[in-house]
């Protein structure tokens, strides 16, 4: 009877004192106990009573302490503690030892059972109870029922434990869904109730209750124009499991008009009431952060053109653009001839003049994707990048050659001319494939361009020209004698882990058997060939597709399309590929690359349409370019954007830039399209963007580029990319920077949702256990660090708590910059290790 009566006051009980009591007042009423209580000891040895009833005068003013070297503690309740097991005393006439012989006899107890109670495995207090009979410590089934109620009690103080860290974990949680940038509903249809809405959602539609929510979806705060808008798009959603929509005009309750992009997914539930969970995203928040990713330039004061090391980060993009791109990179070093004699006649003022018109000229003479630097007093450095050929370039180089030529107006009327000297180098023909080397060849050809002046044909040199003729024709041969293999490189989905999709890439075999890459061919293509292979391209992939669909993999393929092959014979072909009814087509994607110039004109949006139309998926194509023109993003019908492979592949030597990576997840989520994250070429790399939330991934981590009979065999069986993450040191880095921005909104949001007693205990962080499962040693200064981070942000949070207004988060962000340094520094240490 006694302990089915204890074991329903712990599935009643909330709190260990309720518990603990009800636990005494049982014990009383079901044994022949004269009382019985609950304690533990303090700092002194001294035990504190925590639950106590029955005859509960005989603890008035006494002292009972664990302590060995003290009359007080000769008793059995200490030696109970510090043995660490029951101890019974059957009779206390019999008990020399015992100190309190005397001030039983009153209360008539004759002989007591202490019984220990351990919390998570550790003593952590002990059950004295005290009876008028020696039968509770004498008879073992008693003994045995006694026992078995301590570990009762244990259990469900452990479960009490348990239920705290769950609510914890579920405050945390609703804390997160009400603090993101996003606002999120949830609605079941077809009665369309809202049965959950974050706060964030109800501020940017301006309403203040569920009610108006439900108003606006259904369509009475839409424009005119948009009015059936929301509908249209749930039942969409409701059909094809997702939809989106962008730029949506929406008047709040206020009168305002707002902007939002909105996307919906259906989620797997009843069939019979679906539920859609809805996102909103302002669209003030992507022109921010576009705006944001275009202002990254490093100046150059006299000019305001990017600088020599602005120059130096945008060349390593550049190449690394190039090499994945299989596309041809120009590297222009101008420098100015007849400037001395102007400084020297009309002074440096006269000089600086000059310098400007001429950095105000060279854009005029450059497609808007070229680069421009000023790199000394008259020396500049053009990067002409996506060339197919050498056409392009000198028709360009011929344009800035007259530019620069032209006459110049001075400020005091007086009128100066300047020539122009060039030496080019073209990756990745000329002999280096660093920014260093590049530099080099071209400064060499411009030292002959200078030398030649009086006898050259035009102001700039070639780096190597001759060995590229001879091998353009080879190129042009292999591919008309149909010498072209079609690798795929696997597409993994982040979130199943599975492999969903591969990119087409093309590769020509020569005689001998050497196999070409696209960054050795396609330079020496015209704009002809560029349009045949990538028929052949695409063809061949159509054919592959159903092969791998037959034996059981349904996958999407990405090609690679130049973009002077749009045209309205590309829009025909394709057609008729569509017809044949080789694969679906809306699981072709076609890659364009957004550095072009085919999107600056007026027919591309033409083209594109015409080619969406068709069923097929759009991708744009190396976005990220420091220099690139992001805001055209929105105008464009694409359904997804790849990020330039320079930002990722770096990331073991850059860590830094998976902000970069944040950044852009967050621009393709708030315009509802995929997000394909390339150069993924490590297992730390892969750890990272995981984390850090990026859905498609690309890379040497996951497989290398292949031919279709080695793609069967790495698909069968299907490849497992499951673990446990954060697996790396780059991966906890990431895990520490997504849980950093979550927690620091929501504790400016609403600091009353966080816990403070919580929040300081760092060992029950996640990133705690992740710490040990990676193996760092206990006595590892990571572990300080954490706690003093989780320290910081904890009295942050309690001041906010006292004072809204204090915001100085400078403390806090000292502990996680020193947090995530030294995640950086074992980091770099161990990859060191690996290196030697």
């Amino acid at each position: 009877m006694l302990l089915g009566e204890v074991n329903q006051a712990i599935t009643r009980a909330d709190d260990e004192g309720s518990l603990l009591q009800e636990v005494c007042d049982l014990v009383v009423q079901y044994t022949s106990s004269a009382l019985a209580w609950i304690g533990r000891p303090d700092a002194q040895g001294d035990f504190q009573v925590l639950a106590v009833a029955g005859e509960t005068g005989y603890l008035n003013d006494i002292k009972i302490s664990s302590r060995a070297d003290i009359p007080e503690g000769q008793g059995s309740t200490g030696m109970a503690w510090r043995q660490q097991r029951a101890i019974y005393d059957a009779d206390f006439s019999q008990n020399a030892k015992t100190l309190w012989r005397e001030r039983v006899a009153p209360f008539g107890f004759h002989g007591s059972s202490v019984l220990p109670i351990r919390r998570n495995g550790v003593l952590w207090a002990v059950c004295t109870v005290y009876a008028k009979g020696d039968a509770m410590a004498t008879d073992t089934d008693v003994r045995g029922i006694m026992e078995e109620m301590a570990k009762d009690i244990s259990f469900g103080l452990d479960h009490l434990d348990a239920v705290h860290r769950e609510r914890a974990t579920q405050a945390f949680n609703e804390a997160l869904l009400n603090n993101l940038a996003a606002g999120i509903s949830i609605v079941r249809f077809p009665d369309q109730v809202i049965e959950r809405v974050n706060a964030r959602m109800l501020e940017i539609y301006g309403a203040s209750s569920v009610e108006d929510l439900m108003e606006l979806f259904a369509g009475k705060s839409c424009l005119d124009h948009e009015s059936s808008g929301m509908a249209t798009l749930a039942q969409e959603v409701l059909a094809q499991g997702y939809g989106a929509l962008k730029d949506l005009a929406i008047k709040r309750k206020d009168g305002q008009i707002v902007y939002v992009d909105v996307s919906g997914q259906r989620l797997l539930t009843d069939p019979k009431h679906p539920v859609i969970v809805w996102t909103s995203m302002e669209v003030t928040e992507r022109h921010h952060l576009m705006g944001e990713l275009s202002r990254q330039s490093l100046s150059d004061l006299l000019t305001g053109l990017p600088n020599r090391r602005a120059l130096d980060m945008e060349m390593d993009r550049a190449i690394a653009h190039a090499t994945r791109n299989e596309s041809l990179l120009a590297l222009c070093m101008l420098d100015l001839d007849n400037f001395k004699p102007v400084n020297d006649t009309y002074g440096h003022d006269a000089g600086d003049q000059v310098l400007r018109i001429v950095a105000q000229r060279l854009p005029q003479s450059l497609r808007k994707t070229d680069f421009i630097a000023r790199v000394g007093g008259d020396e500049f450095v053009v990067l002409v990048e996506d060339l197919d050929h050498l056409d392009p370039l000198e028709a360009i180089l011929d344009t800035i050659g007259t530019s620069i030529s032209a006459p110049i107006t001075l400020e005091d009327g007086q009128v100066v001319s300047v020539g122009l000297s060039m030496g080019v180098a073209i990756y990745p023909f000329a002999e280096g494939d660093n920014p260093d080397a590049l530099l080099r060849l071209a400064d060499q050809a411009l030292y002959e361009s200078k030398a030649n002046k009086a006898s050259r044909e035009s102001s700039w040199v070639l780096f190597g020209e001759e060995a590229r003729k001879i091998q353009r024709t080879m190129a042009q041969r292999l591919l008309d004698t149909g010498d072209l293999e079609i690798w795929y490189q696997p597409i993994l989905d982040s979130r199943t882990r599975k492999v969903v999709g591969v990119e087409a890439l093309s590769r020509l075999r020569d005689a001998e058997g050497k196999i070409w890459s696209p960054a050795e061919f396609l330079p020496q293509l015209q704009d002809a060939d560029l349009f045949v292979l990538s028929k052949k391209v695409l063809d061949q992939a159509l054919t592959d597709l159903p092969i791998l669909e037959a034996q059981g993999w349904s996958l999407w393929v990405s090609v690679n399309v130049d973009p002077s092959s749009i045209s309205e014979s590309s829009t025909l072909w394709l057609r008729e590929m569509v017809a044949s009814g080789k694969a679906d087509p809306s699981r072709i994607t076609l890659e364009i690359l957004e550095g072009s110039d085919f999107l600056e004109q007026p027919a591309a949006l033409k083209y594109l349409l015409e080619l969406r139309a068709l069923g097929v998926r759009l991708a744009l194509d190396d976005v990220g370019s420091a220099y690139s023109s992001l805001l055209r993003l929105k105008d464009l019908p694409v359904d997804e954007i790849k990020l330039d492979q320079g930002f990722i592949r770096t990331l073991e030597q850059h860590p830094q830039d998976l902000h970069f990576v944040e950044s852009i997840q967050a621009l393709a989520v708030g315009m509802g399209v995929d997000l394909v994250v390339e150069g993924v070429e490590t297992d730390d790399i892969l750890d990272a963007v995981t984390i850090m939330g990026a859905n498609f991934l690309q890379g040497y981590a996951i497989a290398k580029p292949m031919p279709l009979s080695q793609l069967q065999a790495f698909l069968d069986p299907a490849p497992s990319h499951q673990r446990q993450q954060p697996a790396s040191l780059l991966g906890l880095y990431a895990t520490q920077l997504v849980n950093h921005g979550a927690l620091k909104k929501t504790i400016c949001y609403n600091p009353r949702l966080v816990d403070c007693t919580t929040l300081a205990n760092a060992t029950i962080c996640p990133i705690h256990a992740d710490m040990h499962r990676l193996g760092i040693p206990d006595d590892d200064p990571l572990y300080r660090l954490h706690a003093e981070y989780h320290q910081a942000i904890a009295v942050m949070n309690t001041l906010l708590l006292s004072s809204p207004i204090n915001g100085d988060w400078r403390v806090v962000e000292q502990a996680e910059k020193a947090f995530e340094a030294m995640i950086l520094d074992a980091f770099q240490r161990s990859k060191a290790v690996e290196e030697r």
